[in-house]
């Protein structure tokens, strides 16, 4: 067996792959907790892992930790993916792969061995991050923008009138078109994200000359997904779907 763990801005997701595949992702929130916490959760596990295999865009300090658990707990050495040039016929389209996030590399390997033809993926949690990968497996780039929690504390925090009206207001989210303001920052967020979606579907579609299949992961996937005029696949362990495919593959001597 091989623990998956996947380190977010704000939450931490594992599973284990087994000779059945992988498990159901399970997940608890790090930002703002105690190490002892998530620590206790992930590696209070019964079973001992022949591997762990990590992701991590949370810094420094939250891998120490893992590694430090990771040794007083299995004995192992976790190996911290990075992003890399190629995963089969996927090629990675940074100018410099090493400088794609990791967490949207592995998304991409994850759908690209469900799809294995185009597609475009979402992930919407802390920071919302767009790919887009053609039917050869290339990737064509992607862009990023703030959560839909990030865009409302900046409004909130960076506005007089917005922040007294929303702590006026009666929350509300019926209708498409806000009657309230807390409602109205609510859904400008999911509908900014999901006009950005629907804008790279378009881009995805004119260079691959197909129409991209969409996938949806990260905590607020469900929000982006009730705005979307496209159909969406929601997918919540994609991240480690990709860890699950590099731990697959045959590894390198060193």
């Amino acid at each position: 067996m091989i623990l998956v763990i996947d380190v977010g801005n704000t939450r931490l997701k594992w599973a284990w792959l087994t000779s059945a595949g992988l498990t159901d992702q399970q997940s608890i929130v790090h930002r703002g907790a105690k190490a002892s916490l998530w620590t206790t959760a992930v590696f209070a596990a019964a079973q001992t892992p022949e591997r762990v295999l990590v992701a991590n865009v949370a810094g420094e300090k939250i891998a120490k930790t893992i590694a430090r658990q990771t040794r007083k707990r299995f004995g192992l050495r976790p190996e911290f993916v990075t992003s890399s040039s190629r995963f089969q016929e996927l090629a990675n389209g940074y100018l410099d792969p090493a400088l794609l996030g990791v967490d949207r590399w592995l998304a991409l390997v994850g759908a690209w061995t469900i799809a294995r033809s185009a597609f475009c993926v979402l992930d919407a949690g802390t920071a919302v991050k767009v790919d887009g990968v053609d039917a050869t497996g290339q990737h064509l780039g992607g862009l990023i923008a703030p959560g839909i929690h990030m865009m409302r504390e900046s409004l909130f925090a960076r506005t007089s009138d917005i922040a007294r009206a929303a702590v006026q207001s009666t929350p509300s989210m019926a209708g498409v078109l806000a009657n309230n303001t807390v409602g109205a920052v609510s859904r400008g967020a999911v509908f900014a994200l999901a006009g950005l979606a629907e804008r790279a579907i378009e881009t995805i579609e004119q260079s691959a000359g197909v129409r991209p299949r969409l996938f949806l992961t990260g905590g607020d996937a469900g929000m982006v997904a009730t705005a979307l005029r496209s159909r969406g696949e929601i997918v919540p362990d994609l991240v480690l779907r990709g860890l699950a495919a590099i731990a697959a593959q045959p590894r390198q001597p060193t």
